[in-house]
């Protein structure tokens, strides 16, 4: 094949040959314009396009019929093969952005969450529904990860900066717990334990990307209101925050949703602060927002109905108290 000739039949692009086909099997241009929804015009500017590029007549006019010429002929079956082949092609595209049961999808969740999610997850009914769920804590790269498709989906307190990521806000935790050692003196005030009642003990927070990595809301709300607080101090993972309260004799705040795993926890008890205080937290500090990052639909591994099963099982987790 000669370079000129290669070139030439490069530049045709698929719908090109679509007419050709659709021309040779109804012998009529404006039948083929019809069923390709376009205008005359475009198919007669198709077909010279496919004249230029064949060096060839390839339909010529014979009783109000356009009848192929012997190269025609002999284009023709090559030309279906090929437009089968790019048909084929599509569907395995489209196959392969097709959700399915049997994949397993990987969601990064951020602090707060995880422990509460994946118990929820476990669950024998819920992975009939959802099927196999992997899920790995949120870190700074994980809307990258999200992004390249190594995660599909991930529930974040921050807000990535992937302008072609989808963040859909999912709310605020609603409430607040007290954790502190068994036998630490605050219990005596339960239940009625107030914030000026905490800053009297040593404070500790597991820092948290998002939301208090640089102060506390404890910590703030002291400032604020002008209460001295014994001390602050701020740990970067949960033995190390099980192990200051256990041991500094401190007092720290968890989410609701993380109750059964701090009661699991040995030596440590938990409970609700009052709303009252929650309250006055909130004036001072926005407690944790959560945010849910995605791809595109287009994009998405997973089906409709498992995303909203896996989102009412978040919103769960956020607002415990709601009926569903």
């Amino acid at each position: 094949m000669s370079s000129r000739l290669l070139k030439q039949l490069c530049e045709l692009d698929i719908f090109t040959l679509m007419v050709f086909k659709n021309i040779y099997e109804t012998g009529h241009a404006n039948c083929t314009a019809r069923e390709l929804a376009v205008s005359a015009p475009k198919i007669s500017r198709c077909l010279a396009a496919l004249r230029l590029a064949f060096d060839d007549e390839l339909f010529y006019r014979r009783q109000q019929q356009l009848k192929p010429t012997p190269l025609a002929e002999n284009l023709y079956q090559p030309v279906c093969d090929f437009i089968h082949s790019v048909h084929r092609l599509e569907q395995q595209v489209h196959q392969s952005r097709l959700p399915s049961s049997d994949i397993c999808i990987h969601v990064a969740v951020a602090h707060g969450l995880l422990s509460s999610l994946a118990m929820k997850l476990g669950q024998t009914n819920i992975q009939q529904q959802l099927g196999q769920i992997r899920l790995y804590p949120w870190q700074d790269d994980s809307a990258e990860k999200i992004h390249r498709g190594q995660l599909d989906l991930g529930v974040c307190l921050e807000h990535p900066e992937q302008l072609d990521l989808i963040l859909s806000s999912l709310g605020q935790t609603m409430g607040v717990c007290v954790v502190s050692r068994e036998d630490h003196p605050l219990w005596q005030r339960s239940p009625a334990i107030t914030l000026e009642d905490i800053s009297q003990y040593t404070f500790v927070y597991l820092t948290i990307k998002g939301f208090n990595e640089r102060m506390d809301p404890m910590e703030l709300f002291c400032q604020q209101e002008g209460i001295p607080l014994s001390q602050v101090h701020a740990v970067h993972d949960r033995e190390e925050w099980h192990a200051h309260l256990l041991t500094m004799g401190s007092v720290a705040f968890s989410t609701p949703n993380e109750m059964a795993l701090i009661e699991g926890m040995p030596g440590l008890r938990v409970q609700h602060l009052p709303e009252t205080e929650v309250t006055k937290l909130h004036r001072a500090f926005s407690l944790p927002s959560y945010s849910l990052v995605e791809k595109a639909p287009s994009y998405r591994r997973y089906s409709e109905q498992q995303r909203k099963l896996l989102l009412s099982l978040v919103t769960q987790e956020l607002y415990p108290k709601a009926e569903y």
